[in-house]
């Protein structure tokens, strides 16, 4: 067996080009993390994998985490495919932004202010399922929602949109169903 890694925002797929393996956006893996060829392996930024039916590929550290757990557990016969909900994090001086899900700027949002000018914009899919949630605000103000968030989207759950977007009412409930 083999393992691919790499790191950085351009993929550095030149050893994969060479070995032969299939290079799209990254070096073009399975939902175990296995190459065009199945010996070898590759995860974090260097790989385009599937995610809710798309190929992507990110630039976090926790999915490069998530992913080499992922990996280690199918190179020792683990058939489960790849399914962690993407996170991303980042403070820009005071503010905290947090994602979870992946964002698509071509649909709706809906807006939950949590106060303090702290907020999280929701969307659903077609069928109602929470995509993804993304907040900001200072320090940890969005971090409970976007973890909740990160809960329901794994889950497949369809909240109410009306009452994602009351701040009286408390995601936890939402998450429990």
């Amino acid at each position: 067996m083999e393992l691919v890694a790499g790191v950085g925002v351009a993929p550095n797929v030149a050893l994969a080009e060479a070995a032969g393996l299939t290079v799209e956006n990254g070096i073009v893996v399975d939902g175990s993390f296995r190459t065009s060829e199945p010996a070898v392996y590759a995860a974090g930024d260097c790989c385009s994998f599937p995610y809710r039916g798309n190929p992507v590929r990110l630039e976090s550290w926790r999915s490069a985490q998530d992913q080499e757990n992922h990996v280690a557990s199918a190179m020792l016969g683990g058939e489960e495919a790849y399914c962690r909900v993407p996170w991303f994090w980042s403070d820009q001086y005071d503010l905290t932004l947090q994602a979870a899900g992946l964002p698509d700027v071509t649909r709706p949002f809906i807006r939950r202010d949590l106060g303090d000018g702290a907020f999280v914009l929701f969307q659903l899919g077609d069928d109602g399922t929470l995509l993804s949630a993304s907040g900001i605000g200072t320090g940890n103000a969005v971090a409970k929602d976007i973890r909740l968030a990160e809960m329901m989207i794994e889950r497949g759950l369809a909240p109410d949109p009306a009452q994602l977007g009351d701040p009286n009412v408390n995601l936890k409930a939402l998450l429990k169903g």
